[in-house]
């Protein structure tokens, strides 16, 4: 394991359903580096491959993470342990199952100009796209998933991760909430924000000017979309 010297990391998860590629889009420009989620059991299918176009034209770093092994035959959960121990691990027939479905995965991504290899096995992360097999259901590699993202995120953004003080955010998404009015949902990168102050931001018809009301943020480990109160603060501070 690494050392850590990051801060800590913001995850955007953005929907992986095919009608939801302006999301995807948004995400991929939003991002310093990206996790690409791919199905085993379904390889590369037609959003998979427009979000890594996306990732390509915009020359974003990412991970691929190979989901669902949990649904290999017979698969056995060890999500205390490395996920290549895991493997190793597993039933003859498991492995051999891993083995024919990552290789036709790695083609997949090879047809489409990239070159890929598990990330065990990656001889230079510059070179090849580093794939962790994991499973959302059992937890198998998340470990080595969030340690690979850390590690190459110290390795390659270096002083993108630098705290500064001159303001800078992303505009995420606009909507009315019911006795808030007009709400600004954005992401702090460097900078603090306050009451009182005054915002420039790019709409539809140009930019405009407008004053900051209250700064809101929702409570650790709850769920957005569930209605729930804000914590209201009188200044964020980036990263905090």
């Amino acid at each position: 394991m690494p050392e850590l010297k990051i801060p800590g990391m913001l995850i955007i998860d953005t929907p992986g359903h095919e009608s939801f590629s302006n999301l995807r889009s948004r995400g991929s420009s939003l991002c310093d580096m990206a996790i690409l989620v791919v199905d085993i059991m379904h390889g590369l299918e037609q959003q998979t491959i427009e979000s890594l176009n996306l990732l390509k034209s915009r020359r974003t770093p990412f991970i691929i993470a190979l989901n669902k092994i949990d649904r290999l035959y017979e698969w056995k959960v060890m999500n205390k342990v490395p996920v290549e121990e895991a493997l190793k691990k597993q039933k003859k027939i498991t492995r051999d199952e891993f083995e024919d479905r990552s290789k036709q995965t790695i083609l997949q991504i090879a047809e489409n100009g990239l070159n890929a290899k598990l990330f065990y096995d990656n001889p230079d992360f510059k070179t090849y796209i580093s794939v962790v097999p994991v499973s959302g259901i059992s937890g198998d590699g998340m470990a080595d998933l969030l340690s690979l993202a850390c590690d190459l995120s110290q390795k390659m953004l270096g002083p993108q991760l630098v705290f500064k003080n001159v303001l800078e955010a992303m505009v995420m998404e606009v909507k009315a909430i019911h006795g808030l009015g007009t709400t600004v949902d954005i992401i702090l990168r460097n900078g603090q924000i306050k009451e009182g102050d005054q915002v420039i931001m790019s709409g539809i018809e140009g930019a405009f000017s407008t004053t900051v009301r209250a700064v809101l943020t929702p409570h650790p480990m709850k769920e957005m979309r569930v209605k729930n109160n804000y914590i209201q603060h009188k200044v964020v501070k980036a990263a905090q």
